[in-house]
């Protein structure tokens, strides 16, 4: 072996890892790596991308993975409620377009309970909008945590959802980042395979867009509407919304639920190995 090849063996050795204040250790010894010698246990990482052992504090995510579940079921219950509320809108449209009679006062509990619902919507979903961006922020910065080349820096897992076009696929291509680094970690340690989760992720991003698309559309055919038929028209773009809408929360429901699965059981894995190597 040359000097040079000497000079770089620690660096493509697999059983290393970065630490920010003494620099590159071996997880084997705790001593920093050695450049200038051979090492019996030299084990090439093909893959130069992994830090077998946190260069940050890992941060726990499961409570925060809870609260974006629970803010997602809460989502659900009031969508039911809103498609209960857009039928009998519904149907009392289609009574005075029938030319039956209707009271001011039905009217009035109409407007009063479409509002009412319509206000509880709106800031359930702010909340969870807000808990749902906590978990998957801090499920990317775990992951930064964990590997040498990260796609993105980890404030655009808050950032990609408000700017326009971007938050078209960034989002989705950070979870699929989540889902298919943290399952090859976990294959690094168990050496076994463990399933990805990529079809969930897709077929819930693409309901999101499907999802997003048809509000859209819902939102400007009720502001302008005028009508007794526009309004009808906008009452059903509402209904179909909402039934887009119930799938759509129980596969963000599955993916929260899956990656913070995965998380959970590669943080015991990180902590048995500590506490072997220690």
């Amino acid at each position: 072996m040359t000097r040079q090849e000497r000079l770089v063996f620690c660096k493509k050795c697999e059983n290393r890892y970065l630490d920010l204040q003494k620099g590159l250790l071996c997880k084997l010894t705790e001593k920093e790596a050695d450049f200038e010698g051979e090492c019996a246990d030299f084990k090439e990482d093909l893959q130069k991308k992994y830090i077998l052992k946190p260069k940050k504090p890992i941060r726990p995510n499961a409570k925060r993975a809870k609260w974006a579940e629970y803010s997602l079921w809460a989502i659900l219950v009031i969508g039911i409620i809103s498609f209960i509320s857009s039928y009998l809108q519904y149907d009392l449209l289609l009574k005075v377009q029938e030319g039956f009679v209707v009271s001011d006062p039905e009217l009035e509990d109409n407007d009063l309970r479409e509002g009412i619902v319509g206000i509880t919507y709106s800031v359930l979903f702010i909340i969870s909008a807000i808990t749902y961006i906590r978990w998957f922020r801090r499920a990317y910065y775990n992951l930064h945590s964990r590997t040498l080349t990260p796609l993105y820096d980890e404030g655009w897992a808050a950032g990609a959802w408000f700017i326009p076009i971007l938050n078209l696929f960034r989002p989705y291509k950070i979870m699929m980042e989540i889902d298919e680094e943290t399952s090859t970690l976990i294959e690094k340690r168990k050496e076994n395979t463990i399933k990805r989760t990529g079809g969930l992720i897709g077929a819930w991003w693409a309901l999101w867009i499907i999802s997003g698309m048809v509000d859209r559309y819902a939102f400007k055919l009720g502001w302008r509407a005028e009508t007794l038929d526009e309004f009808l028209t906008s009452t059903q773009a509402e209904m179909v919304g909402m039934l887009v809408e119930f799938p759509l929360v129980i596969l963000a429901i599955l993916v929260v639920r899956k990656i913070s699965d995965k998380e959970i059981f590669l943080s015991k894995l990180e902590l048995q190995k500590s506490l072997t190597v220690s």
